[in-house]
């Protein structure tokens, strides 16, 4: 395989940015992977600059006249990144430019080289291109690699000298990726490569840097988007609960504040938790759970757990506003919506778990420890997403409950433990 990719001397290049930069280890492996091997997948962490890496390499090689190069990602919410970082390149540094289409996201340079931004999700803007250089961003969130084998492999046989490189963090050994990562380090696959770097890689980032992180995210989460282990997303969300830890006796604990979640079932199950919060921990103290509730009688139920609790504030599912407004106006029942961030919520649930500040009472939530014990991640979805099921309603309450509260009171997770 050629060594002669990228025709200019790419750390010349860098000098000349409108910032003058120099690539990291994880960086410059990108730039001998490409030079080396046909396909090149590289595993790589968070802040590593991978996507900005991989932006330099595209705007190198669209310098380089009559290139094809293309940029593929899950949708075009991901694939924008390096998209924006070429399009300032050329702006910046006054490249003279034939065509800018940033509808359709495709810019043809004066030197007859053409930069196009595509989504795996539409499959008919991938069939019938070309390319001397084809990146895929976040290469792990597509589910399957029907978009490269039979979309946009042939693009690569219209060159010669063509490539392709995967970026991403890991994403459980089940994905495509991780088996065309495998293939990059066998020998019995000459045009592939393959490198992983972890957030070492990167020696702007401090010590501190990694502790707020550790805090800031759960371990497994921690481990694979900064360690860049192949742990799998097809597992148990809240593996850290420990029913010796985290299950006890909580009903005569005094608490600054008690805070209520509604999650309203429709066809599922109705779902209402009370939770206190002490200043730094939360327990999950009461609960009730009806999938046949008329809205008057939750109101019922909810008014009677708001007198025998004191409920400070209700949080309930923005999607219910029709409830909200009925237990408004017929039953002087006051909600706030929920942040429904879902996975930020779930973070931050697996932090407190982690650093035990989330506790269950043993007589008052054991259906909510049941299924906040067996609520799992779907295998089956691009983006991490809970399975629904029966444990999706308890998990959804206390969530909205956990997590707005903490937002509306500025209460900082690294506090926590």
């Amino acid at each position: 395989m050629s060594d002669k990719f990228f025709r200019l001397n790419i750390d010349k290049l860098l000098t000349k940015l409108p910032t003058p930069v120099t690539f990291n280890e994880s960086q410059q492996a990108m730039i001998k992977g490409l030079n080396e091997n046909r396909f090149f997948v590289q595993i790589a962490a968070r802040r590593t600059g991978k996507s900005y890496a991989a932006a330099i390499l595209a705007f190198a090689k669209l310098l380089e006249p009559g290139q094809q190069v293309m940029v593929v990602a899950p949708n075009f919410s991901l694939s924008s990144i390096i998209w924006d970082y070429v399009t300032d390149l050329i702006k910046q540094l006054e490249i003279e430019v034939d065509r800018f289409n940033q509808k359709d996201k495709v810019v043809r340079l004066i030197n007859g080289s053409v930069f196009r931004l595509l989504s795996a999700n539409n499959r008919d803007s991938l069939v019938g291109r070309a390319a001397n250089l084809l990146i895929v961003d976040e290469a792990a969130i597509i589910p399957n690699d029907e978009y490269f084998t039979r979309d946009l492999r042939p693009a690569l046989s219209t060159f010669k000298d063509s490539r392709c490189l995967w970026i991403s963090t890991p994403r459980g050994k089940g994905n495509y990726l991780y088996n065309y990562y495998l293939r990059g380090q066998d020998q019995e696959y000459p045009e592939w490569g393959a490198a992983l770097f972890t957030w070492r890689s990167n020696p702007l980032l401090s010590e501190n840097d990694i502790k707020e992180a550790k805090k800031a995210v759960s371990r497994a989460l921690f481990a694979q988007e900064y360690e860049c282990e192949w742990t799998t997303t097809e597992s148990q969300i809240f593996e850290d609960l420990d029913e010796e830890k985290h299950v006890g006796e909580y009903v005569g604990e005094r608490f600054s504040e008690i805070v209520g979640g509604l999650d309203v079932g429709y066809r599922d199950e109705n779902v209402f938790v009370v939770i206190g919060f002490d200043g730094q921990s939360y327990y999950i103290i009461d609960e009730y759970v009806s999938r046949e509730s008329t809205t008057s009688e939750l109101a019922t139920i909810i008014q009677e757990k708001m007198d025998e609790w004191s409920i400070d504030t209700i949080y309930i599912d923005s999607a219910a506003q029709q409830v909200k407004a009925d237990f408004a106006y017929d039953y002087d029942i006051y909600c706030e919506n929920a942040v429904k961030s879902v996975n930020d919520g779930i973070n931050y649930l697996q932090v407190l778990i982690e650093q035990d500040n989330l506790f269950f009472d043993a007589l008052g939530s054991s259906h909510c420890f049941s299924a906040m014990s067996s609520y799992r991640w779907n295998p089956n979805t691009e983006t991490p997403k809970p399975v629904h099921d029966w444990t999706s309603h308890p998990c959804d309450a206390i969530r909205y409950a956990i997590y707005t509260h903490s937002k509306m009171s500025n209460i900082s997770i690294y506090a926590h433990g």
